[in-house]
């Protein structure tokens, strides 16, 4: 992905991740679907990796809107896997063992935690993939970027609350 789409991608889901739940399921989608063919399957077409984002994520997008119980457990999943994915290589912790063990885990664990704690899970998980797609389309340096990380989650959660808040109020 270009960073202009990166940064707009992300800051959507930075302030909007958990009204626009069947966005966030799609940007997981795709964004499984492109990590997949490039990063683990070793893809060389750009096309074919883009092709592979853009199938997962309308996929995506129509369990959200069909079968959000289910969507729930497949958006969790994906977004801790990806978090666990950005985790995992940011420390260079690539081994094969610790590689599909963390990622497994990291899905587990995004899972089960929107399927029981939606609204809010959904604004943590959204504004920790928002911001981590945001830094992405950078080259900075990792304390920079980890302080930019932590920075732009803590808005992304701020922001939503309020939105939560205001809106059940």
């Amino acid at each position: 992905m270009t960073p202009l789409i990166h940064v707009a991608t992300g800051l959507f889901l930075l302030l909007g991740g958990r009204k626009f739940f069947w966005f966030f399921v799609g940007v997981i989608g795709f964004i499984t679907g492109f990590t997949f063919a490039d990063q683990i399957l070793t893809i060389n077409s750009p096309a074919i990796t883009v092709a592979a984002g853009i199938i997962l994520g309308i996929i995506g997008i129509f369990i959200a809107i069909f079968m959000q119980s289910f969507a729930i457990f497949v958006a969790g999943f994906l977004a801790g896997s990806y978090i666990a994915y950005m985790v995992i290589t940011s420390f260079g912790l690539i081994p094969e063992g610790v590689f599909w063990f963390t990622l497994i885990v990291g899905g587990i664990a995004g899972a089960v935690l929107l399927f029981f704690l939606f609204d809010w899970v959904l604004i943590a998980l959204s504004s920790i993939v928002g911001a981590l797609l945001i830094t992405e389309a950078f080259t900075l340096a990792p304390g920079i970027e980890a302080a930019i990380v932590i920075a732009l989650i803590l808005a992304g959660i701020f922001i939503q609350t309020k939105f939560l808040l205001r809106g059940k109020a």
